[in-house]
């Protein structure tokens, strides 16, 4: 059985962010059938929570603004890993700031991506 699929290269774009296509392989493959485009961080109220060395138990929320993240502990010149939740998770889970907290002496800045409305 094959099945053959077609859609409609579509773009959007946000500021700060840069442009997201449902353009192949972000969608149209066997793996991400469904052609999607992501919604706004508005709308899904995506929030940015940034622990490093300096602030291991507490975080900063940083946004897509140069003061903001030069005012933060963010260091540019360490690792930044992005750690994002599933459409399941909520972004209140422990596993999240597990993750955030472990390994505790990684010079790597973790950044958790949390987004509190969920996409359908």
């Amino acid at each position: 059985l094959v099945i053959y699929m077609t859609f409609t290269c579509a773009q959007v774009c946000y500021e700060n962010l840069g442009c997201f296509s449902n353009d192949m392989p972000w969608s149209g493959t066997i793996e991400r059938p469904i052609s999607r485009l992501p919604w706004s961080p508005e709308k899904i109220n995506a929030r940015f929570l940034l622990f490093t060395r300096e602030n291991l138990n507490v975080y900063q929320e940083i946004k897509t603004d140069k003061d903001v993240i030069a005012a933060s502990q963010y260091k540019p010149t360490r690792k930044t890993r992005f750690i994002i939740h599933g459409f399941i998770d909520k972004g209140d889970e422990n596993w999240l700031l597990d993750m955030c907290l472990t390994p505790a002496g990684t010079p790597a800045g973790k950044v958790e991506v949390h987004r509190t409305r969920q996409q359908n």
